[in-house]
């Protein structure tokens, strides 16, 4: 189904005070219509499912839902949510920059399982489950207490909750902090992810993170397996196959939310990269 236009998710989707962080019942998500159809977060949610049937649909990638699964959701992925409204679980809502105001702001490049092309659905024992089902709740109830210092709290029993996951997810994995070059390819990864409609080019990422294009064409290789521009291209062309894809804007106003200046030359660049223009895509995508 495609729409005019996707609709954004906030986290104050659960409350009007709610900014950065949250922490409830499954329930609240089942019950929202809102995360029944299309759209985009712009937050990580991430939810542990206890008991529940429905299924999940998240940049293309369809899962049923079983129990003792959890489930994340990356900022900027499209999704739909269904599943029955007497569920039984958890959800878990933050902002990059919540996690960030006390730990470094590459700090959850750490975890594999935060990363874009990580898996969308992970299964656990339930000793596991129960782990973290219980750190969970000790961060809800702090969440409903409104006590002092609370945030910092609740930095501290996220930071605990990631980790937790991240030791399942591959238990081998020392936890360390990135150093110089794998800091700079993922704040590389991020500043494309922030700037791609207006900057295209590799010369101002490699500006803004002062260090040469040629040395960022090396990290970007080294960790992405692609040269910094390939990195912006194939952005690119994800988000102009995401927006033909999940809504019905025109080929020109696709162009012009990418930041094309003109029609015709985003019809070559996508023609050039997949080979097919964006109404041949288009088309095939709705058979």
């Amino acid at each position: 189904m495609q729409i005019g236009s996707l609709p954004v998710c906030t986290i104050n989707v659960f409350g009007n005070n709610i900014e950065n962080f949250y922490v409830g019942s499954l329930e609240k998500v089942a019950l929202n219509s809102l995360f029944q159809q299309f759209h985009l977060n712009n937050f990580f949610m991430i939810l542990m499912i206890e008991k529940a049937v429905g299924e999940i649909v998240a940049d293309d990638c369809e899962t049923l839902l079983n129990d003792l699964q959890l489930v994340v959701i990356k900022p900027k992925s499209i999704s739909k949510l269904h599943f029955n409204t007497d569920c039984k679980g958890k959800v878990i809502c933050f902002t990059e920059d919540f996690f960030s105001l006390r730990y470094n702001d590459n700090m959850l490049n750490q975890f594999a399982f935060l990363e874009k092309e990580a898996q969308l659905v992970f299964s656990f024992s339930e000793e596991n489950f129960n782990l973290l089902y219980s750190i969970l709740s000790f961060a809800e109830n702090e969440f409903l207490s409104c006590k002092k210092d609370m945030h910092k709290a609740l930095r501290s029993y996220l930071n605990i909750f990631l980790i937790e996951i991240e030791r399942s997810y591959k238990p081998l994995k020392k936890s360390i902090y990135p150093g110089f070059a794998k800091e700079k390819a993922y704040k590389f990864q991020n500043l494309v992810n922030s700037n791609y409609k207006l900057f295209k080019f590799p010369s101002y990422y490699a500006g803004q993170l002062n260090i040469s294009t040629n040395y960022l064409n090396k990290i970007s290789k080294q960790y992405f397996g692609m040269s910094s521009g390939e990195m912006i291209r194939n952005h690119l062309i994800l988000e102009s196959k995401r927006i033909l894809h999940y809504t019905n804007l025109s080929v020109s106003e696709v162009a012009f939310e990418l930041g094309f200046d003109h029609i015709s030359y985003f019809v070559s660049f996508f023609k050039k990269h997949t080979g097919e223009t964006p109404e041949q895509f288009r088309k095939k995508e709705l058979l």
